[in-house]
């Protein structure tokens, strides 16, 4: 079972990915400043632009797909566009590399 640190943590994450795929450079550095101290997530809160900002999401998806592999409510998804994986809260895409350019761009792996 996840922790309640571990479940604050993706809820946060699912912040950044919302705003990503929306294209919402500001939410998503809100959203990152609220994640537990760690590079990627510092990294995009100070984000200059969303390329920078995806940039460093790729690298806060590889913990949070670790944290969310195997657990109910948490789907882990894939663009074979950007060749990145991410986690989400439902099996609807919303690509957050692609935006609202590629929104439905990807596909469910789990």
């Amino acid at each position: 079972a996840l922790t309640k640190a571990q479940k604050k943590f993706l809820a946060h994450y699912e912040g950044v990915r919302a705003a990503l795929a929306a294209d919402n450079l500001d939410a998503a550095k809100r959203s990152a400043a609220n994640l537990t101290d760690s590079q990627p997530a510092t990294q995009l809160s100070k984000a200059p632009s969303l390329n920078a900002a995806r940039v460093a999401f790729k690298t806060l998806s590889a913990a949070a797909i670790q944290l969310a592999k195997g657990h109910d409510g948490y789907y882990i998804a894939t663009c074979p566009m950007a060749g990145s994986d991410w986690v989400q809260t439902t099996q609807k895409i919303s690509n957050p590399y692609g935006g609202q350019e590629m929104a439905t761009c990807g596909s469910i792996k789990n």
